[in-house]
């Protein structure tokens, strides 16, 4: 039985089943039943057995297959289980497949993340979290999941393959399925559990796939683009990241020691004689585009191994002066947090000034702390996770007060999403990186014979809107099970969960109350605009759609063109696309790259950037595999990559 990706409750779709006989000279009678025992979708012919069961009977000629179908409207969202089983004389046989059926509209998802930590003062911990769907969700969408996990890193080790939602098609995107590997592996070892072989094992594999993967972002020079040679310039930033990254990963897996030398040779060739290392090629996150935060970004390039920074300690030398002539006159949070990371690391006298500096300007509310440069004109508030991270970092090498520093690990904690990342693959790179840095000082350590060390006893209850009681649940956390998720899944009538956390001194977790819903309303002010035109076919069964798109920005902002963005289109249920199907794209404006995921049922689109005014406009192709009918609207969504609250979404139907 051959099924979609997916298709939309209240879709219809006729089940293919093939019988086969593999008798030479007899042909067989089957009887083939479709048990629908849970009642999880309605049969579109006349049944058996009211709902239950639906039969067909089947002539098979010797040697071949026969051929029968059954068409079912699912009435649930979620996974339908499909019960088959064909019957003949002779023998029988029987198959369980699933359907995943999705809700209409747009999903969109949740995440409240909360730290908690018992100090000497409380032993129990008191708190509410408060669901807030909006009016004109699509009934029956919602999903609500509440987690525990003893140590803040566990998520990310659950799901350190899938930790962004987004594609990650470009060369600062796939350090994604690098990077946190390696954070992985370091903080495995720092809390001396190298015991844990098989995880290990899979996120050294994990950074050789994303290495080889990498290198093919690399140019001739040494230099790696977001698109590789031929398609982007050579770009500074993020040679200095990739090189970095690089040095780190040799403690686990071999890496050419050509490549880093070819890269390190490239930067410093990019030095200018005051010092600063320029940004070459294009930063497509604007929060970035900084002269001293770029020259301060390569620079810990130089720094991360000793070897490198004695070999061109003349580029290091005349970096650290430039940075330190300019320090004092600069205002910017981004360039501020890697200065301060760059001094510490070379112990620079001028550090403790740059410390002062940034927590001056910090923020603080509800007992949370952290950076932002945004202002009550700019509301900028793209690169907060990164910026506050990068200073977390920074104080974990001199604050050891952990009262000062909870603030700014739970505003972080607080950002992240339910699969151990952050919105974009930079903040989850750079959060990631503080909070390794924060479990290896702070996490508990059992003590010797404290057979309740780390100990901690989480209950809680899920209400509705009423306040009605709903569920109630515990969940028990040691040092033996800290780095398992523990779940429980909530009603869909669930609005508030209440929860109290009682247990030993020092003892802490990591709560999570993950969830989405979807919607059928476009965003209020969307910042693109989206055209599409269906378009004849010559056969039946093909689909053809024209789909333009341009930045449409906001009245306050005086931007003209966009970051990087990133385009999906969601094909209607039943139809697929093929690679053959895409060069047409690959040629139009502005675009760079161009995939398909969910088993070529999405098409991704990869633009440099879009103008105002100035229309990118493609044709896409798919075809239609499965026999699905009363297609529900497919959604067409558009986002600034590094700053996905700019977007748009609009639903198309055919």
């Amino acid at each position: 039985m051959n099924l979609p990706y997916s298709i939309k409750r209240g879709e219809t779709i006729t089940l293919p089943i093939v019988v086969f006989n593999y008798l030479t000279d007899e042909e067989l009678s089957a009887v083939v039943t479709l048990e629908n025992d849970a009642n999880e979708y309605e049969f579109m012919e006349e049944s058996d057995d009211g709902q239950q069961r639906l039969t067909k009977k089947l002539i098979i000629p010797p040697n071949s297959g026969g051929t029968t179908t059954f068409k079912i409207k699912p009435k649930i969202v979620g996974d339908v289980m499909l019960k088959i089983k064909a019957l003949t004389p002779m023998a029988g046989d029987a198959i369980h497949q699933k359907l995943k059926v999705e809700p209409e509209g747009v999903t969109q998802y949740q995440n409240q993340a909360h730290f908690i930590s018992i100090d000497a003062n409380s032993q129990l911990l008191e708190n509410n979290i408060e669901i807030h769907i909006p009016k004109d969700v699509v009934e029956d969408s919602e999903y609500f999941e509440f987690t525990v996990v003893g140590d803040i890193l566990g998520p990310t080790i659950k799901n350190i393959d899938k930790l962004v939602r987004m594609p990650y098609g470009c060369g600062e995107q796939n350090m994604i399925n690098f990077v946190p590997n390696i954070l992985v592996l370091q903080y495995l070892n720092a809390i001396g559990r190298g015991d844990m072989t098989s995880l290990m094992e899979k996120a050294k594999n994990f950074m050789e796939s994303g290495y080889q993967r990498e290198l093919t972002y690399k140019h001739q020079n040494g230099a790696f683009s977001t698109f590789g040679e031929g398609s982007s310039e050579a770009n500074s930033w993020l040679t200095a990241y990739v090189v970095r990254s690089f040095i780190q990963a040799r403690k686990y897996i071999t890496i050419g020691e050509d490549i880093i030398e070819e890269a390190l040779e490239y930067l410093a060739d990019t030095q200018k004689e005051n010092g600063q290392f320029p940004q070459t090629g294009e930063l497509f996150h604007p929060s970035n585009q900084n002269e001293l935060g770029v020259s301060a970004f390569v620079l810990l390039a130089f720094l991360e191994d000793k070897m490198y920074a004695t070999k061109y300690s003349e580029q290091v030398d005349k970096s650290l002066q430039y940075l330190a002539a300019h320090v004092d006159n600069e205002e910017n949070l981004y360039s501020l947090a890697l200065i301060l990371l760059v001094f510490q690391k070379t112990n620079h006298p001028l550090a403790g000034g740059v410390r002062q500096k940034l927590q001056l300007k910090s923020k603080f509310e509800n007992n949370l702390k952290w950076w932002s440069n945004a202002t009550t004109e700019t509301k900028d508030t793209n690169n907060d996770i990164e910026v506050t991270a990068y200073i977390l970092q920074a104080l974990l090498e001199t604050e050891q007060d952990l009262g000062n520093i909870l603030p700014i690990l739970k505003w972080v904690i607080g950002q992240r999403n339910n699969l151990g990342g952050f919105d974009s693959t930079q903040d989850t790179v750079v959060g990631l990186k503080a909070l390794v840095a924060f479990a290896e000082i702070f996490s508990p350590k059992s003590a010797d014979g404290d057979v309740d060390a780390g100990k901690l006893q989480i209950q809680f209850k899920a209400l509705d809107e009423n306040g009605v009681e709903t569920t109630t649940g515990q969940f028990d956390v040691d040092q033996d099970n800290s780095f398992i998720l523990q779940s429980h899944v909530l009603p869909k009538s669930t609005r508030r969960v209440s929860f109290t956390a009682n247990g030993a001194e020092g003892s802490s977790a990591l709560i999570q109350l993950s969830y989405h819903y979807n919607i059928n309303v476009p965003e209020i002010e969307p910042n693109f605009h989206i055209e599409y035109t269906p378009k004849a076919t010559p056969l039946s069964g093909q689909f053809s759609m024209n789909v333009s798109a341009a930045y449409k920005p906001q009245s306050n902002d005086g931007r003209k063109e966009s970051n990087m963005v990133v385009m999906e289109i969601s094909l209607p249920s039943g139809f697929v696309t093929h690679m053959d199907n895409l060069d047409g794209i690959r040629n139009a404006l502005r675009v760079q790259r161009v995939d398909t995921k969910n088993d070529d049922t999405i098409i991704v689109v990869y633009f440099e950037r879009l103008m105002d005014g100035e229309l990118s406009s493609f044709d896409i192709f798919a075809n239609k595999l499965h026999a699905v009918d009363d297609l529900k609207p497919a959604p067409i969504t558009i986002y600034d990559y590094y700053n996905t609250e700019q977007r748009a979404t609009v639903l198309y139907g055919i």
